[in-house]
């Protein structure tokens, strides 16, 4: 989730955990932002998208910094830092704890979310993911603030445990919401389906539904409260869903060669690698220059450009070359340097289910 719903939540855990009447008032401020800074801690891994963005998709983001295994480590690395105040040294292993306390609460919750976790990095390489929570969901950040804000003018720790249980409840209901979403919507086709539903921002209640044909995917937007259209007008009811079409090839026949040739480059293992749900984006042609740009479902909302468009461009007979699209941009775009290491690879049929990775204990386990 989003660095400030971090904080929030492990300065609320703080308060739940280690806030007791018998402590001194002037001690609480100090504590909040010792987990504080540990909750927002884990996202420093972001930097590794200004180095290279797509080995940061594919390597980097919520790998070392997100693993359970290395947390210990993160945690008295962090701790270091405040000894310089006499109360830390004093309470040196209440500040490792808070550090600790603090790394655990984000690894919790973006387990919630489609990305994934490497949660036994460096020992297995496999991605953990419940799938329930997008990754900016408001009622969490709001229900989180003011717990914290009505936590901070009373004494005790009743207002945080009460906070810290509703937000339970809230996470514990989408996991029941998109089971009732599965249900309606696998009632409703003809055939046995293979279907994924991922949430969506502003309501719990919005799911995207994915599900997985021979030939690619279809796409829905479910709502399930409306009959018809939502409020956001792409998300309808289960009976009047809208589907498309989208798959890796795209529909016509006459590119697939060439489209199947860009998606099976040597360099574009690392997105093959990141992409669960991957699809032809768009196909471009200029003067002697073509590109073939490819994206994820697990990222694209109805209303807005995908944040991750990847894609292998050509000139005339010249060999093919990496880049990416910018966010929020159309033709804006951005040479990525390769792994020469990967220059021998072949990469499997776009429609094959098996793994290219060599990575030891690489299975990942989503449950969505």
């Amino acid at each position: 989730m989003d660095t400030v719903t971090h904080v929030l939540f492990g300065t609320v855990c703080t308060l739940a955990i280690f806030r007791n009447r018998s402590a001194p008032a002037r001690e609480l401020p100090m504590r909040l932002a010792v987990a504080g800074t540990a909750a927002a801690f884990p996202d420093i891994d972001y930097l590794g998208f200004w180095i290279d963005p797509l080995l940061f998709l594919a390597d980097w983001h919520r790998t070392a910094t997100h693993s359970l295994l290395l947390m210990p480590l993160w945690a008295g690395v962090l701790a270091l830092p405040w000894m310089f105040s006499p109360w830390a040294r004093r309470e040196w292993l209440s500040v490792y704890a808070l550090c600790a306390l603090g790394i655990s609460s984000q690894i919790l919750l973006d387990l919630l979310t489609v990305f994934g976790i490497r949660l036994f990095y460096p020992l297995s390489f496999s991605l953990y993911a419940i799938g329930t929570s997008f990754v900016i969901d408001w009622i969490v950040t709001v229900l989180l603030a003011a717990t914290l804000f009505y936590g901070l003018h009373h004494p005790g720790r009743r207002v945080a445990l009460s906070g810290l249980l509703l937000l339970s409840l809230y996470l514990g209901s989408q996991w029941g919401l998109r089971s009732h979403a599965h249900t309606i919507v696998a009632e409703r086709l003809p055939e046995a389906a293979n279907l994924q539903l991922l949430p969506q921002p502003f309501s719990p209640f919005y799911w995207q539904v994915i599900n997985r044909t021979d030939n690619g995917y279809e796409v829905a937007y479910l709502s399930l409260l409306a009959d018809r259209e939502a409020f956001i007008s792409h998300y309808r009811g289960a009976d009047s869903l809208a589907w498309r079409k989208e798959s890796l090839l795209g529909n016509d026949r006459d590119n697939a060669a060439l489209i199947e040739e860009a998606w099976r480059q040597p360099r574009f293992l690392k997105f093959r690698e990141f992409a669960r749900f991957p699809i032809l984006y768009r196909l471009d042609r200029e003067r002697d220059e073509t590109c073939v740009w490819f994206t994820d479902l697990r990222y694209t909302l109805p209303y807005m450009t995908p944040a991750f468009r990847y894609g292998m461009c050509r000139q005339q007979e010249r060999g093919w070359l990496l880049y990416r699209l910018k966010r929020f941009t159309h033709n804006d775009r951005q040479r990525l340097s390769s792994d020469k290491s990967l220059s021998n690879r072949i990469a499997p049929s776009p429609l094959s289910e098996k793994s290219e990775t060599q990575r030891p204990h690489s299975q990942s386990y989503y449950l969505y």
